[in-house]
């Protein structure tokens, strides 16, 4: 008598996802990894400084950060719904989807272009910021930068103008001629009076570009820069990876079979959005 031979399934070695899937997921945690030491480094740092800036002494917007968390978080959902749209083979809707994606990543580079120009016009880059020692070389460099810059505002604002009679407070503050003026101690205390006043001007004229003392300003700088700049870099490769996946659809190559390919790149932009996420409240709240 036969006996019927009940074939057993083949049994798949490997890992329950697709290999793309998988290197996906792989360089999306060396990414964290990535970012987490940086994040780390400006917390120690931030955590051992007795003195750290204010955003109003960077000039660091709230609302414009608020408003690239908002963008960011907005892409990431219409990325999504370009995946759900191309699993069904509506590719036309996927297209309107990806192209908005594209937009609300540029609107995000253009605010950070604007936050970047503030930085620049203001001199607040790394290795350009005045110490907050208002003694010995430093402070004489500070006091001998308003001395030589201070005058120069005033003349191009015009002396009797509210600008050029706070100028000339500040210049009061600096010159004096009263015995043993500059000694260390009376040093500090008129050149701290002095970048305050600095400060309290630029407050009421931002466009006007005075440097004046940042505590730790050289080293939130340099994380500011590193943090954001990566972050950028990172949006905009994401960017070209949707470019190119509308001149797919232009030359009609986008279709059901892109689903994996707009499905990773998700994963990748979830972590752009995610990583900004963290920053926004590091770098504007906190």
């Amino acid at each position: 008598m036969a006996h019927a031979v009940e074939e057993k399934p083949a049994l798949h070695m490997g890992l329950p996802v697709g290999n793309g899937k998988l290197a996906m997921w792989l360089f999306l945690v060396t990414e964290i990894m990535f970012f987490t030491a940086l994040i780390a480094t400006y917390l120690v740092l931030r955590e051992g400084s007795r003195w750290w800036p204010t955003p109003s002494q960077v000039h660091l917007v709230e609302w414009m950060g608020a408003l690239n968390t908002f963008v960011l978080i907005f892409s990431s959902f219409t990325v999504v719904l370009a995946h759900h749209a191309i699993s069904k083979g509506d590719v036309k809707t996927t297209v309107r989807w990806i192209a908005v994606t594209l937009l609300m990543g540029c609107v995000f580079l253009g605010i950070k272009a604007v936050e970047y120009k503030a930085k620049i016009e203001h001199h607040i880059l790394p290795g350009q910021i005045h110490f907050d020692q208002f003694f010995g070389k430093q402070g004489a460099d500070y006091q001998r930068y308003l001395l030589e810059e201070l005058p120069k505002v005033r003349q191009k604002e015009g002396a009797s103008s509210p600008v050029g009679v706070k100028i000339d407070a500040i210049l009061k503050e600096l010159e004096t001629t009263e015995p043993n003026a500059w000694l260390p101690s009376r040093q500090e205390k008129r050149l701290k009076s002095a970048s305050k006043m600095v400060e309290e001007l630029l407050h009421d004229h931002p466009d006007l570009h005075i440097q004046y003392v940042i505590p730790q300003g050289n080293i939130w700088a340099s994380i500011y820069f590193a943090l954001t700049g990566f972050h950028a870099i990172h949006v905009i490769c994401g960017l070209i990876v949707f470019v190119i996946m509308l001149i797919k659809a232009a030359l009609g190559t986008l279709g059901v079979h892109s689903a994996v390919f707009i499905e990773l790149t998700g994963l990748y932009w979830h972590l752009v959005d995610i990583v900004w996420i963290f920053l926004f409240p590091l770098l504007y709240l906190v």
